[in-house]
């Protein structure tokens, strides 16, 4: 194997390393949005609805909570599990992947998600630079994600060209 060879594998392990770490940030990002949804965006009929029922009763405050916490897990769940896969796979601990699935999966969503963003500016001027941030962020992560899985292919194909010659 030649230096170029080595030199490649060492740049898309460090990108699956970069990104794996990466995953684990957005998934508290995701958590904090989450939370922050629920608790503060006031404007939305939805939770304007939820508040009012949690008024009247507490037994709904406690249900909404535990369903907060429960998509709250869901979301970390995901992002420790592609995370970590990412973070062993970049390290050569773990060569299955599988886990780049779910990322192309997550990518498409979020991707699809952003139109929504827009709406949500036309109809409220207001929260104008949160949904600025959530676009940048959500952009961010698509990127992430795409390199992630850029990656994880030019490892592969790098290998199968290492056991052609060997």
């Amino acid at each position: 194997m030649d230096d170029e060879t080595r030199k490649l594998i060492k740049k898309y392990e460090s990108n699956m390393i970069i990104s794996g770490r990466g995953m684990l940030f957005f998934g508290l990002w995701d958590v904090l949005k989450i939370i922050v949804g629920v608790l503060y965006d006031s404007g939305n009929e939805y939770n304007r609805q939820l508040k009012a029922l949690i008024a009247q009763d507490e037994i709904y405050g406690v249900v909404m909570w535990v369903a907060i916490s429960l998509a709250c897990a869901a979301v970390m769940s995901f992002a420790l599990f592609i995370g970590i896969r990412a973070i062993m796979y970049g390290r050569g601990t773990r060569r299955k992947n599988g886990f780049l699935i779910l990322v192309v999966l997550l990518g498409i969503i979020n991707i699809m998600g952003i139109p929504q963003y827009f709406v949500q500016i036309k109809e409220d001027l207001t929260q104008l630079d949160v949904a600025i941030a959530t676009i940048l962020m959500d952009l961010s992560f698509a990127s992430m994600s795409f390199d992630m899985v850029y990656s994880a292919i030019r490892l592969s194909a790098i290998s199968r060209k290492i056991l052609k010659e060997t």
